[in-house]
């Protein structure tokens, strides 16, 4: 796994915002070690630095259980 890409470049690699890079992160859909790392360990806001291919990977899966998800009814 290569962590080669800024925040930004992940962003664009993956076609979706920084901010939902971020949200994603702090969902826990995105985790340290798989699909980012921090860059300057010791920093208090280090650098991330992405694993594009892995975060490509985990959001189709995502995506793939939200389709699958049973619909569900409002009760009346």
């Amino acid at each position: 796994m290569q962590f080669t890409a800024t925040t930004k470049e992940a962003a664009e690699i993956l076609r979706t915002s920084e901010s939902t890079l971020r949200r994603l992160r702090r969902a826990g859909v995105l985790r340290p070690g798989i699909h980012f790392c921090a860059s300057g360990a010791g920093a208090i806001s280090p650098t991330l630095l992405w694993a594009p291919e892995a975060c490509q990977e985990a959001l189709a899966e995502r995506s793939r259980q939200i389709l699958c998800a049973p619909a569900t009814t409002a009760a009346l």
